[in-house]
């Protein structure tokens, strides 16, 4: 339908969804939020995107982008005011191995030593 916006589930926390956020503000894209409670998803969420995690977007012609970094690329090619994406022109691989160094292994020792009873650990500071 003209005029209906894309939907964005996200949660406030989560260090993906944030990014996607601060692509879309940034871009000046407009979206209708969906706040998710982890404990407590949507089942229209679940619906469109089986593996439950967010950032999920869902375009009113029923495409869906279901990765932080895809919808941060959508909203920036459409507006990039800043120039976040100029780098990546010169830089792609050390900007790829920073994300890929952040996503990966900075992100699971950082849920390691703050959710270290989650993961049973008990010496959470070896992961700081």
């Amino acid at each position: 339908m003209p005029g209906e916006l894309p939907i964005l589930y996200s949660f406030r926390r989560c260090p993906y969804a944030m990014r996607a956020r601060m692509a879309i503000a940034v871009s000046g894209q407009t979206c209708a939020l969906r706040e998710v409670v982890l404990r407590n998803k949507p089942p229209e969420m679940i619906e469109v995107s089986p593996k439950a995690t967010v950032p999920v977007m869902v375009f009113p012609d029923g495409r869906i982008i279901e990765e932080s970094l895809e919808i941060m690329h959508w909203a920036l090619n459409r507006n990039d005011p800043e120039e976040w994406l100029s780098p990546l022109s010169e830089k792609s691989k050390e900007i790829n191995a920073l994300i890929a160094q952040n996503d990966g292994p900075f992100k699971d020792n950082l849920e390691r030593y703050k959710y270290s009873t989650r993961y049973s650990i008990s010496a959470p500071l070896h992961y700081r």
